[in-house]
C-alpha cells in the first residue's frame, strides 16, 4: 500500500460522496431568469454552500476519477482494479474485507491477495496520475505499442523472491 495514493483514494471517495461525480454552475441566463436581473453578490456566510448546490469536486478528486476511468478503459484487470475502488472508497460506513472479497470474487481466505490488488491499484492510479501531470507536450504523445504503454494495467506476473 502506497501511503499518499491511499489519503488521496480516500479523498476522492469523500468527495464522490459529498458532491458526487457530476457538477458544474448554473449557466448565466439561468441566473438572470432565476433573479429577473444579476444574482445578489457578497453573500455572507460559508462557501461549502457553492460546492453543494453543483460545484462538483476539486480538482484532486477529478484528477483520481479521472485517473480510475482510464485505468478501467485500459484492460480486464484494470476493470478489475477500478472497480475494487469503488467497493472500497465510496461506501459508507466502509464494507469489510470479506465483503468485498466476494464482490472481487475472491475466496474468503484471500486477504494477502487482496492487499495485494490494493497496492497494484494505488502504483496505477500513481503512475496515470504522474504520466497525467507531465508537461503537455510529453502527455500528448501517442503510444504506438501496448507493449511500452505504461499506463495499462500489468499482466506480467509478479516475480515473488524468498
Amino acid at each position: 500500500m502506497i501511503e499518499e495514493i491511499e489519503e488521496l483514494m480516500q479523498h476522492w471517495g469523500n468527495q464522490f460522496n459529498q458532491v458526487g461525480d457530476g457538477g458544474g454552475l448554473g449557466s448565466p441566463m439561468a441566473t438572470i431568469m432565476e433573479w429577473g436581473g444579476s444574482a445578489p453578490r457578497g453573500t455572507p456566510g460559508s462557501r461549502d454552500l457553492m460546492m453543494a448546490s453543483g460545484g462538483g469536486m476539486d480538482h484532486a478528486a477529478m484528477e483520481v476519477a479521472a485517473a480510475l476511468a482510464q485505468l478501467e478503459r485500459q484492460s480486464e484487470k484494470g476493470a478489475l482494479l477500478a472497480k475494487l475502488a469503488r467497493n472500497r472508497y465510496l461506501p459508507r460506513p466502509a464494507w469489510s474485507v470479506r465483503s468485498q472479497l466476494v464482490l472481487l470474487g475472491l475466496g474468503d481466505d484471500a486477504d494477502r491477495t487482496y492487499r495485494n490488488w490494493v497496492h497494484a491499484l494505488h502504483q496505477q492510479v500513481q503512475l496515470i496520475l504522474t504520466v497525467r501531470s507531465a508537461p503537455g507536450r510529453a502527455r500528448n504523445k501517442r503510444v504506438k505499442s501496448r507493449v511500452t504503454d505504461l499506463t495499462r494495467a500489468s499482466t506480467v506476473a509478479r516475480v515473488r523472491s524468498c
